[in-house]
This record gives C-alpha cells, sequence and structure tokens, in this order.
C-alpha cells in the first residue's frame, strides 16, 4: 500500500527537479561548466522528472524506488560536486570558472536537503518492499 507521504514527495521532486533545471542552465551559462557535467545534470533531471510523474500517476501503488533512485543519483553527484570544491578551498586554490564564494555553501545546504529527500524516498520504498513481501 502506498503511503501518505509519497504524493508530497512525488511533488517536491517535480518542484526541486525544475529548480534544478534552471539554476544548472543558469550555472553553466553565467560561469561555465564541462558539457558533460551538464548532462549529468540533466541526466539527474530526466530521473527525478520520470520518478515523480511515475509516482503520480500509478496511485495507489507505489513507485518509491524510482523516486530513491533519482534522489541516490542526484546525491552522489552532488556530494563530488560540494567535496571537490572544499578539497580545492583546503588546497588554497580558487574554483578554475571563477564562480562566486556563495555558491559552496548554497551547494552543500542543497546537498543536505537531497539527502533527507533520499532518505525519506528509500524509506518509503523499503516500506513498500517490506509490505508487498509480508502480504503474499
Amino acid at each position: 500500500m502506498r503511503h501518505r507521504s509519497e504524493t508530497p514527495l512525488a511533488w517536491f521532486s517535480l518542484f526541486a527537479t525544475s529548480v534544478h533545471f534552471v539554476l544548472e542552465t543558469w550555472y553553466h551559462l553565467v560561469w561555465g561548466q564541462p558539457l558533460q557535467a551538464l548532462i549529468v545534470d540533466y541526466i539527474g533531471n530526466a530521473l527525478m522528472f520520470g520518478g515523480a510523474i511515475a509516482s503520480l500517476r500509478v496511485r495507489p501503488r507505489s513507485a518509491a524506488g524510482l523516486l530513491a533512485g533519482a534522489w541516490c543519483f542526484y546525491l552522489g553527484f552532488g556530494w563530488r560536486s560540494v567535496f571537490g570544491r572544499i578539497e580545492l578551498l583546503q588546497q588554497g586554490k580558487a574554483a578554475t570558472n571563477g564562480e562566486a564564494s556563495f555558491v559552496l555553501p548554497l551547494i552543500a545546504f542543497g546537498l543536505v536537503v537531497v539527502a533527507i529527500c533520499m532518505v525519506w524516498a528509500l524509506w518509503l520504498a523499503w516500506r513498500q518492499t517490506t509490505e508487498s513481501s509480508g502480504a503474499e
């Protein structure tokens, strides 16, 4: 049975991926980044959009596993992004593209939000799995 918190997570996922798409595109245009990094961001957006739409469409069933996969993907490349920047700071180096200093705290905060959503989605997927296997 679908948990009642999955629908708000799906709507928040749509909101988050929309904001992420706009901000990443803006970042790419203003400060530049390798095309490979932008493509990875767009893959994450596609996964999140697909997971959220699937979750909203399959009601009363669940698509929590797709949401969990998308949030895990976001956490993976967000982790690399944040800690790559921290490593540069510790070495006394500036960002190669000249990004502003306020970017790192914003990305770190975003990483915390992503981690919370990932745990939420994983809990929903785990709950769905344990209820399905217990019903057989």
